[in-house]
């Protein structure tokens, strides 16, 4: 059984009672790829070089500033083409799964798309923004020759896993639990471990403190033979259904109604995104329920 199959119009009703059934026992995290890596460009360029200066544009908000303006307005301002190859030649050089199998990638890519980003930037409030990446653009030399691990946080599976960890932590209020998750190359034993340990450490985010998870494990399965990850990639099919009607302005329909509660209280996307707004529209109540008791 595949996603595609239960989101057939003709199949609704059966996928929204499978939906009503797994109620309290699903966890659905939305994340938008162009911001992740909008941010990363940010974090791993702009803010090492504002360092050397001085300034901490992490701690005081302003990296997140800079990165929710670009993610916003950069494709307008410059043309969604220019701006996806930006990201798109960012990505093959920081993204560890490319690295297996062939030479390590360089910048010159990303350096390209960049320099014509900039040049054909039509605004000027986001050509000073790409102009900052620009001055700080030797930082990402240091991304040529780094190794798996080093990169993991730069995989957004990585972040993303961490964050759930924490949000299985508030819907089971602390109980100890483990991952059972799909094969793949990125989730090394190191990685996995990098993973439970982190997940354990206090995290505050925009003043808010996040629950430690007693996560336990990470065990890899195939996905082909194992239901529990079938099931997973079907309520991943899901996420993304509900997550397209969101980017096309729908935030009402009765699969999302359905799934809200499913939706993991971090979205990784920019404040007021589709996305942002599709996960604010109603009321999390795990999430409620859990503030109320701890804070």
């Amino acid at each position: 059984m595949k996603s595609k199959t239960l989101l057939r119009s003709g199949n609704r009703n059966v996928l929204l009672d499978a939906v009503s059934q797994l109620a309290g026992a699903a966890n659905i995290a939305l994340v938008d790829k162009s911001y992740f890596l909008t941010s990363k460009i940010v974090e791993t360029l702009i803010a090492p070089h504002a360092k050397q200066w001085g300034h901490d544009i992490g701690g005081t908000g302003l990296g997140r500033t800079l990165a929710e303006h670009l993610d916003r307005r950069a494709a307008q301002a410059v043309g969604v083409e220019r701006w996806n190859a930006v990201l798109s030649s960012y990505n093959a050089l920081v993204r560890s799964y490319r690295r297996h199998g062939s030479q390590p990638p360089t910048v010159d890519q990303f350096f390209a798309a960049l320099a014509d980003a900039l040049v054909n930037c039509d605004e000027e409030d986001t050509r000073e923004v790409l102009t900052m990446v620009w001055e700080s653009r030797e930082f990402a030399y240091e991304y040529e020759g780094r190794s798996e691990v080093e990169l993991r946080e730069l995989d957004p599976l990585m972040p993303t896993m961490s964050a759930v960890a924490r949000n299985w932590a508030m819907r089971t209020d602390g109980a100890p639990f483990e991952f059972l998750a799909d094969t793949y190359s990125g989730l090394t034993p190191t990685v996995r471990e990098w993973l439970v340990e982190s997940s354990r450490l206090p995290l505050v985010v925009a003043g808010n403190v996040l629950p430690t998870a007693d996560l336990r494990g990470i065990t890899l399965a195939d996905s082909t033979s194992d239901a529990r990850i079938q099931l997973a990639d079907i309520l991943a099919g899901v996420g993304r259904e509900v997550a397209r009607l969101a980017m096309d302005g729908v935030f009402d329909d009765e699969l999302q109604v359905a799934v809200h509660e499913m939706l993991d209280n971090n979205v990784m996307a920019s404040d007021d995104s589709p996305l942002d707004l599709l996960q604010g529209c109603r009321p999390l109540r795990y999430r409620d329920d859990w503030v109320d008791a701890n804070w």
